[in-house]
Parts: structure tokens; C-alpha cells; sequence
């Protein structure tokens, strides 16, 4: 049981760091791409706002294309 809870607990944890992170240091898609990085985030107006996307999958269909 105890190894069950700091499963859970360890995996929780995970699950909040790789939300938080994954908006941070790339620009928005339809303002800042290209970036050398090729990823940007999904304007507020998409069905994910603040998601990763590619540029090249934005520029291609001009809408939000996921990571």
C-alpha cells in the first residue's frame, strides 16, 4: 500500500512539472514563427490555447497541430 501511494504521489508530481513547462520559451504560432526551435504555442483563439505545436504544421494548414 505504501509503495502504492508514493506512486501515486511521484506521478502527480510529474504530471504538474510537464504541464507547467510545456508553455514556457516558445512564442506564439501566429506571430512568432518560424523559431529556431520549430515549436510554438497555439493562439488563445484554438481548440488548445497555450498547447506546443510545430511552426511548419501551422504555416501548412493554419490551424493548431499538436505535438
Amino acid at each position: 500500500m505504501r509503495k502504492l501511494i508514493l506512486f501515486a504521489i511521484a506521478l502527480g508530481i510529474a504530471l504538474v512539472s510537464s504541464t507547467s513547462s510545456q508553455a514556457i520559451g516558445y512564442p506564439p504560432c501566429n506571430t512568432g514563427c518560424p523559431t529556431t526551435s520549430g515549436k510554438c504555442i497555439c493562439p488563445s483563439y484554438t481548440d488548445r490555447p497555450n498547447a506546443v505545436a510545430f511552426c511548419s504544421n501551422w504555416n501548412q494548414v493554419g490551424g493548431c497541430w499538436y505535438e
